[in-house]
């Protein structure tokens, strides 16, 4: 009868463990990171795209990270802020890491929709940036292709190839 118990009071004590990692916060989330991180993100993001609206995207940007890390996740997950940009806005794309890999960044690409003479729209990508689970926002150097047409209705065209990238490198790190 004891042993039943013990066993039972063990199972119990790891389905409360996983329950409370699941439920952790991502470091990014927990101070002093979440003081900082929005405000760096945003000077960043200034400093690379210019113009008017880069701190209101990297406030939605804010938001939508937080909302993610705030829920455990299996897998890679990309989001793209504004959700449907138009033509001339500045949207970011972000690859988030799973819950199982919280040292690795967040990758974020910044392209901008433009609208050609033959009415097309292309997109360029103007740089990338990583987000540290520290708080900490730095440039991230890529070489690849910046320049991409709308593929498939998809707008983040110009950052697919940095996303396969970032995906890929994501992938090939450890966890924990």
């Amino acid at each position: 009868m004891r042993a039943r118990h013990r066993t039972a009071l063990l199972a119990c004590t790891a389905a409360f463990a996983l329950q409370a990692q699941a439920q952790s916060l991502h470091p990014l989330l927990t101070p002093p990171a979440a003081q900082r991180y929005p405000e760096e993100l945003s000077r960043e993001m200034q400093r690379i795209a210019g113009g008017t609206t880069a701190q209101e995207r990297a406030r939605q940007l804010v938001a939508a990270l937080a909302k993610s890390l705030a829920q455990p996740r299996e897998g890679i997950r990309t989001l793209v802020v504004p959700e449907r940009p138009i033509a001339g806005q500045l949207s970011a794309v972000a690859i988030v890491p799973p819950s199982s890999k919280p040292g690795v960044p967040i990758g974020v690409c910044l392209q901008q929709g433009i609208v050609g003479e033959d009415g097309q729209m292309t997109h360029t990508n103007i740089g990338m940036l990583q987000i540290a689970s520290s708080g900490s926002v730095a440039p991230h150097l890529w070489t690849g292709e910046r320049v991409g047409a709308e593929v498939d209705g998809k707008l983040q065209a110009a950052c697919a190839p940095y996303r396969t990238g970032y995906i890929t490198y994501i992938q090939s790190a450890a966890p924990g």
